[in-house]
């Protein structure tokens, strides 16, 4: 440490101790760094009456200094900050700009939704990204057209990000996703079937259907996961053969969008995904049989509470009870 480094602000310290005064005359400081990292402490802090020395640095010279007071802002969440942020949306620094659409999306005001959506047309693919992800944040209908362009966009980031946006909206865009699922891109096929599955619209079940053989395993996990949730019964057969994934993750899934069907045509592969190699798959397996609960799968289970995993036993002694419970309640 140098000699001048003993005059610095304590940053840290006064992070850790929420001295929000004294971070706040650190925005002040000579030192650049030392602005940047008040900023920053500001924001995890999370203290209001930092609001307004934080707009006032939106429009200082150093752009760094412009971003982290557009993040610690959007961590804060005041409504103060709205409008300074919208006008940095508009700003040259494309990080600033990344950086206030991000934090927009954390305050839910409509009045961010024409800005974001405006945002889904600038030159910097990260700003368009972080705009389509705080549309779907935001919520708001208005957003689902300009999003649904956005599912075309040349960067496959931005693509993602809208899936999701949509997903997260539950508009209208059942049909741009479904053609979504045939993206180039295996990160758009995953948020895509994702979204398909936050929506829960049946005309998806036949495509969903047919992604549980996609290529990549994160578009085969999303799809279970979403026809976990879709709960339509022509699912059940294809979900139960994914039990065979070859990817942990899949399986785990697959499993857990077994219970959310509680079909009991599920009971004998379930059963039989006891003895997977994962942990986590068991564990998954033995939530789906507590609850189908179905009498078969007591004997499997019992054993299960021998497993070396402790997550699997508890579900397991999970399950045998409400099977019990469901016994009883017949006799």
């Amino acid at each position: 440490m140098g000699l001048f480094d003993l005059f610095k602000p304590d940053v840290d310290r006064m992070r850790k101790t929420k001295d929000v005064e004294g971070l706040a005359k650190a925005l002040k400081d000579k030192d650049v760094t030392v602005r940047m990292n008040a900023a920053e402490a500001l924001g995890k802090i999370g203290d209001a009456r930092a609001v307004e020395s934080l707009i006032e640095l939106l429009e200082h010279e150093h752009g760094g200094l412009r971003r982290n007071a557009a993040w610690a802002l959007g961590e804060m969440r005041d409504a103060r900050a709205v409008e300074p942020l919208v006008q940095a949306l508009k700003g040259e620094d494309s990080a600033v700009r990344m950086a206030a659409a991000e934090a927009l999306g954390k305050f839910g005001d409509a009045r961010a939704v024409e800005p974001l959506m405006q945002a889904l047309k600038d030159k910097q693919w990260s700003v368009r990204q972080r705009a389509a992800s705080a549309l779907g944040w935001i919520g708001h209908r208005w957003a689902v057209q300009p999003l649904i362009q956005a599912l075309k966009d040349e960067v496959s980031d931005v693509r993602e990000s809208a899936a999701g946006a949509l997903g997260k909206i539950k508009g209208p865009a059942v049909a741009p996703l479904l053609q979504a699922l045939k993206d180039e891109h295996w990160a758009v096929r995953a948020g895509a079937t994702e979204a398909l599955g936050m929506i829960r619209d049946a005309r998806a079940v036949e495509p969903l259907i047919r992604a549980l053989e996609d290529e990549h395993w994160a578009v085969r996990s999303h799809a279970a996961e979403a026809l976990g949730r879709i709960g339509d019964e022509r699912a059940v057969e294809p979900v139960m053969q994914a039990l065979g994934d070859e990817h942990w993750l899949v399986r785990r899934n697959t499993a857990d969008a077994l219970a959310k069907m509680g079909d009991a045509r599920a009971v004998e592969p379930l059963i039989q995904v006891l003895s997977d190699e994962d942990g986590g798959v068991r564990s998954y397996a033995a939530k789906a049989l507590g609850r189908i609960r179905d009498a078969r799968a007591v004997e499997p289970l019992v054993q299960a509470l021998s497993d070396e995993d402790i997550g699997v036993r508890k579900q397991a002694a999970w399950a045998l009870e409400e099977i019990k419970a469901e016994r009883s309640g017949k006799s």
